[in-house]
């Protein structure tokens, strides 16, 4: 008996063995149920179900916006760029009109914005926006079209150009090359403005450049005919229609004189009757007498006309009359040329020379006449018979504070005939008394003529 107890415990334990086994391995019927339901359904396990991760999506970089917008501005708008894409970086590029361009998206970072750009002629403004100089997250490409307006310029109501026959206003101003070329034509027509006062109110650039290193004269296009290159001025005046005037040049500059002609009575003022002229300023300039031969004589001797080879100067060609007063003048160039002086040579040989009565200032004072120059400077290279403030002096000519000063002889001149060898020293104190007098530093002239 007791055998079969024992027999039957052993049998109960081991069942109880087998039956945790199974309750802790097998899912009983209800969880198998659920996750057949579940599979039947395509539905997970909870714990696998979790929401799907979208890939981030790029900034969106607005457009560029032009202000003003596309249209028509004056010369010299300024454009600004702008986009609402906080911390964006902008690049532009400006193409003229009706030229061709091939901006992309890719090729577009040109030019980094970072100040507002300049319209000064027809064309179209593209800009793109990025978002970091590195990014190649970037906008689209904006653009704006831009054409000049044509504005009238308003002219002074007391400018010179505005002259007519009927005129009697004894004032007039200066204020660019038209009106120099307007009085010009008054004078040279036979007007001389007696009485009448013209003051120049700008500075005025007639040619960018006109001499190249120390001084050379600009090139003839042919022998007897003028540089195409250069606007050539007449000049205010004549021998025969001398002004008569006054001229203040108000400290204002001339720059880019040439004047190349053929007559007696050649320069910025052809010739002066009884006329006042101040403050003239002439910077980078060349007066040329063209010095022509007609042909020759029955003994084969070269003719001349005795008309454009003698009596011209850089300010003044020729004093022909009365009495004149010339003042804080200066006159930076060359007068004369090679070429023509060297048409010259065939006078040679009967002792005559045509190419005479040249000076930087003034190139002869006819008798009868005076000539009152004071502080007048002149950096001048010359040809012929001249000198660097007055030549020929058959009436009077008074020099007070005045220096001259002769680029190829290296001498400077204190009056018409009054010389000494040019040196550092000398060449300091009239730098120092023009830049005193006018504020024109004459440093870099100096330098360019070599000296």
């Amino acid at each position: 008996m007791k055998k079969i107890t024992k027999v039957l415990a052993g049998l109960l334990i081991v069942g109880l063995f087998f039956s945790c086994k199974h309750n802790n391995n097998t899912p009983n019927e209800e969880e198998q149920n659920q996750e057949q339901q579940n599979e039947e359904q395509g539905t997970s396990d909870p714990a696998d179900n979790k929401p799907e991760q979208k890939p981030e999506q790029p900034k969106v970089i607005k457009a560029v916006v032009f202000n003003p917008a596309a249209g028509e501005v004056e010369e010299g708008t300024k454009i600004t760029l702008s986009t609402e894409t906080e911390g964006a970086v902008i690049y532009y590029e400006f193409v003229k009109a009706d030229a061709a361009t091939t901006l992309t998206k890719e090729n577009f970072k040109i030019n980094k914005y970072a100040e507002p750009v300049e319209i000064k002629e027809a064309g179209t403004l593209y800009a793109i926006a990025a978002e970091s100089e590195t990014s190649t997250n970037v906008s689209e490409i904006s653009s704006a079209a831009y054409t000049i307006k044509v504005v009238a310029p308003v002219v002074p109501e007391d400018a010179i150009r505005l002259w007519t026959a009927e005129s009697t206003a004894t004032a007039w101003s200066v204020y660019n090359f038209e009106d120099l070329e307007k009085l010009a034509e008054i004078v040279n027509g036979g007007k001389d403005l007696a009485g009448v006062t013209i003051t120049q109110k700008e500075d005025i650039t007639i040619n960018e450049t006109v001499l190249g290193e120390k001084f050379a004269e600009p090139e003839e296009a042919e022998a007897g005919v003028a540089n195409a290159n250069l606007k050539n001025f007449a000049g205010i005046g004549s021998k025969s229609n001398p002004f008569a005037g006054t001229y203040d040049g108000n400290g204002k500059t001339i720059s880019g004189l040439y004047i190349y002609g053929g007559q007696q009575g050649l320069g910025f003022f052809g010739a002066l009757n009884a006329a006042t002229i101040k403050n003239v300023i002439i910077l980078d300039a060349a007066v040329i007498n063209k010095n022509v031969w007609e042909g020759e004589d029955d003994k084969g001797v070269p003719t001349h006309d005795g008309k454009d080879d003698d009596r011209f100067g850089g300010l003044v060609g020729v004093v022909a009359k009365g009495e004149n007063s010339i003042e804080n003048c200066i006159f930076v160039g060359t007068v004369g040329s090679k070429a023509a002086k060297e048409r010259g040579a065939a006078y040679d040989e009967t002792d005559k020379n045509p190419y005479e009565y040249i000076g930087g200032i003034v190139g002869r004072v006819e008798s009868s006449t005076t000539a009152n120059l004071k502080k007048c400077v002149s950096l001048v290279k010359l040809y012929g018979s001249a000198a660097p403030l007055v030549k020929k002096v058959s009436g009077k000519a008074n020099c007070a504070e005045s220096f001259g000063v002769d680029v190829n002889k290296k001498t400077v001149y204190s009056n018409a005939t009054d010389n000494s060898s040019f040196t550092d020293e000398e060449k300091a104190n009239i730098i120092a008394t023009v830049k005193e007098a006018c504020g024109l530093d004459l440093t870099d002239y100096f330098t360019k003529a070599g000296l």
